[in-house]
């Protein structure tokens, strides 16, 4: 039988793992990237022997299927430290991630008053959870909870101490948002994720995932951005802008549109007004992100310390990446990743390097002080587009988008805009959308990554 011949906008994960989906079933696939380099926002920069995470970090406790990928590609998965901090009143307050409930009730970081009332928002959550609400990779059933912010939420249920080193902490460690500025259902699926406990992370980097795909696909085109995409008799026609500047075509069965969110609505003629709908209501933020290597390491097991507004306006969360991943620095030395809030990332985006650098060391020595004179090596990285901000209303937008989707379409759609940002949304939709194209469009043959396709 004929080969079916696929192509795939976007090499992020979400698209890396569809065309390797599709590869395995047998399709041609080629895959198109309209930047330098594949892996989107799963980047590892490596530099005078730091390996720095500038975007995916981790992985969370309920990441089954971004996990089950990494260990499917032979990647060695390792436990960060088991600590959490909360920077507050001068003191960092510990955490134990794989402890929550235990050293939530005895931590000192909010009142006995305000832990009393935040048994309201637990009940709510178990809640909604057991009733299919918050599935992470597809919160479609999540859109009757999106009706007022997380802050509003928080101080409805528990008051204002509550959100402001509760609530908020989580919003900016999820989303690098204060809470007044997305939806609750990101603070209640946050939380779901939270419980479960111990975070992860791939040894060598969390590229290490975009680089084992890479490794096994076979066409991948760096540079070339697609510009249009529409549909054919029997399949899909892709044009693409060449080095010469000259407009391109490939013919192919199916389609993958594995590109950020604003792109898919500018090239995707066949469902431009879906797209465009959803495009308006769900919007992008900018991230900033300034990497601080140390000949000594910070004098913390943590391996986040969160800030909440109220400590720091501009900078969310410090990353203390060494005891995230042993490998993440050199031996004796520190590796810090310091993530500005979405507001004050776009008010300082065209400052310096030495700007944002200058003025991320004041919130590092401020929590380590003993750092001071320690700092070896610096990295700013910007992020113009960096996660959806899901406002009021936008859960709402992303059910009706992703419920109107027809399996039986020769275009699918991955990515994490689909549902709660994160790696193991964009490799659940890279894998139902192969799924769904194999099924329709190839010369089908179950597999056993089947049950990833309807959860």
């Amino acid at each position: 039988m004929k080969s079916r011949r696929a192509v795939v906008a976007g090499a992020g994960i979400a698209g890396l793992t569809a065309a390797y989906r599709l590869q395995q079933a047998g399709w041609e696939v080629e895959v198109f990237e309209s930047e330098p380099q594949a892996g989107g926002r799963v980047e590892t920069i490596v530099r005078s022997g730091y390996s720095v995470d500038t975007g995916a970090t981790a992985f969370a406790a309920r990441y089954p299927i971004a996990t089950a990928l990494a260990e499917e590609l032979g990647l060695r998965i390792v436990d960060t430290a088991p600590y959490l901090g909360v920077y507050r009143g001068g003191r960092i307050r510990l955490l134990r991630l794989d402890r929550l409930i235990s050293s939530g009730l005895t931590t000192d970081v909010i009142s006995v008053g305000s832990k009393l009332k935040l048994a309201r928002v637990v009940f709510d959550v178990a809640r909604a959870s057991l009733r299919g609400m918050l599935s992470y990779d597809d919160l479609r059933a999540a859109a009757p909870l999106d009706t007022e912010t997380a802050r509003d939420y928080i101080r409805r249920l528990a008051g204002v101490e509550a959100d402001t080193y509760f609530g908020e902490p989580i919003t900016r460690a999820l989303l690098l948002a204060n809470s007044d500025k997305v939806s609750r259902v990101e603070l209640m699926s946050g939380l779901v994720n939270a419980v479960a406990g111990q975070l992860t992370t791939l040894a060598g980097g969390q590229a290490a995932i975009i680089d084992a795909l890479l490794s096994r696909i076979q066409t991948v085109h760096l540079r070339p951005p697609v510009v249009a995409l529409t549909d054919t008799a029997d399949g899909v026609r892709l044009g693409y802008r060449g080095p010469d500047g000259v407009t391109k075509l490939v013919d192919a069965d199916a389609c993958v549109v594995a590109t950020p969110l604003p792109v898919a609505a500018a090239i995707c003629a066949p469902a431009r007004e879906q797209l465009g709908t959803l495009n308006d209501a769900l919007r992008f933020t900018q991230a900033i992100n300034v990497a601080i290597g140390t000949t000594r390491r910070a004098d913390t097991p943590a391996f986040l310390v969160q800030l909440p507004a109220a400590e720091d306006s501009e900078i969310c969360m410090i990353i203390v990446e060494n005891n995230k991943a042993p490998d993440r620095a050199p031996p004796g030395h520190g590796l810090l990743s310091v993530c500005w809030e979405m507001s004050a990332a776009a008010a300082w985006m065209q400052c310096s390097d030495d700007e944002l650098i200058a003025r991320s060391l004041q919130t590092v020595l401020r929590l380590f002080p003993e750092l001071q004179g320690s700092v070896d090596f610096t990295y700013v990285r910007r992020w113009q587009v960096a996660l959806p901000q899901t406002r009021i209303g936008v859960y709402q937008r992303i059910a009706e988008f992703t419920s109107n989707i027809d399996p039986a379409s020769r275009i699918q759609f991955a990515g994490d805009y689909l549902s709660q940002t994160g790696q193991n949304t964009a490799v659940a939709w890279g894998n139902r959308a192969a799924a769904n194209l194999d099924r329709h469009h190839g010369h089908h043959t179950p597999t056993k990554h089947e049950e990833y396709i309807h959860g």
